[in-house]
């Protein structure tokens, strides 16, 4: 189905709402199902999402901050929560070119590193 321009820009309105003031969290292995709890995964960094998303043309994109990595480990999945701390997402990492839901230059995160430049965008095909 080709959805009309308005209907893609409602939808991601509604993930631009959702992650609005949010946090993304990158873990090492295992991923657990979709939404579990996390029990023995190491959270390598946690970025927090600007709040008053928008989206508009079919695009939505967020610049996230500067963010110190926490621990040194590989990122292997990531989980998006709301401002409430309610589980949105979860997706899984890899590198630039692969076609991972999170891609990193590199999945080998170093405690004290700084994540930079990190930009998300996201489009209703």
């Amino acid at each position: 189905m080709n959805w009309s321009d308005e209907i893609r820009d409602n939808i991601l309105q509604l993930r631009a709402d959702a992650l609005s003031g949010g946090t993304i969290t990158f873990y090492t292995p295992p991923k657990p199902s979709i939404g579990a709890a996390i029990t023995t995964q190491t959270t390598l960094i946690e970025i927090e999402i600007p709040t008053g998303l928008t989206a508009a043309s079919n695009l939505l994109s967020v610049t996230l901050p500067a963010t110190a990595v926490l621990a040194d480990g590989v990122a292997n999945w990531g989980r998006i929560n709301d401002s409430s701390h309610a589980f949105v997402a979860d997706g899984t990492c890899g590198n630039k070119i692969s076609s991972a839901d999170f891609r990193f230059r590199d999945t080998t995160l170093v405690a004290g590193a700084m994540l930079t430049n990190v930009t998300c965008t996201f489009a209703e095909g």
